[in-house]
C-alpha cells in the first residue's frame, strides 16, 4: 500500500512539473493560430545567388511565433527574424512540424553561424536550445538541407534590398 501511496503522489508531481512548465512559458507564446493574419510584412532575401521570399518576424509576438504554424515549407521559402539589439538570440524546434536549417547573421548580414537538419521538439521531452557563438542581428530559418545544397556557410551574406543591413 505504500508504495502505492509512493507511485501516485511520483506520478502527481511529475504532471504538475510538466503543466508548470508549460505554464512558465506559455506567458511568453502567444497563439500560434493567428500568425498569417498577424504577419504584415514579406521580403526577399539572396543567400549565395539563392532567392528565399521570407516572412519577416520583426515582433516578438510574431517572434514567438514563428514557423512552427506552418504544416511545411517549399525551397524558396523562410522567415526572416529582425531583431532590435544584437546577441545570442537563441532558437528551439518547440512545436514544429518540420526539420529546418537555422542561420544567423550579424548587422552587416554576414553568416555568423549554421544549424543544419533541426528536427521538431518531441512532445514532452525537453526542446534543445540552438544559440550561434557571436552575436546577430538576424536569423533566418529555412527548409532542411538548404545550406548543404547551396553550400551555405560562415561568412556568407545575406542580402536584400528592402531590409536596411549596415554594410560596414
Amino acid at each position: 500500500m505504500e508504495t502505492l501511496k509512493v507511485f501516485f503522489s511520483f506520478t502527481l508531481l511529475v504532471i504538475s512539473g510538466f503543466m508548470l512548465g508549460e505554464a512558465a512559458f506559455s506567458f511568453a507564446l502567444v497563439d500560434r493560430d493567428d500568425l498569417i493574419e498577424d504577419v504584415k510584412s514579406t521580403s526577399v532575401v539572396k543567400v549565395n545567388n539563392v532567392t528565399v521570399d521570407v516572412i519577416l518576424a520583426t515582433t516578438p509576438s510574431d517572434q514567438s511565433k514563428g514557423l512552427a504554424v506552418k504544416d511545411s515549407m517549399n525551397e524558396n521559402e523562410g522567415m526572416l527574424f529582425v531583431f532590435k539589439n544584437p546577441q545570442k538570440h537563441s532558437f528551439w524546434m518547440k512545436d514544429m512540424k518540420f526539420p529546418i536549417d537555422i542561420i544567423w547573421a550579424d548587422s552587416a548580414g554576414k553568416i555568423v553561424h549554421i544549424e543544419k537538419n533541426l528536427q521538431p521538439c518531441i512532445f514532452l521531452l525537453p526542446c534543445t536550445s540552438y544559440s550561434p557563438i557571436s552575436d546577430s542581428l538576424y536569423v533566418l530559418e529555412v527548409v532542411s538541407n538548404f545550406t548543404n545544397k547551396y553550400d551555405v556557410k560562415i561568412g556568407d551574406q545575406i542580402l536584400s534590398d528592402s531590409i536596411s543591413m549596415d554594410k560596414t
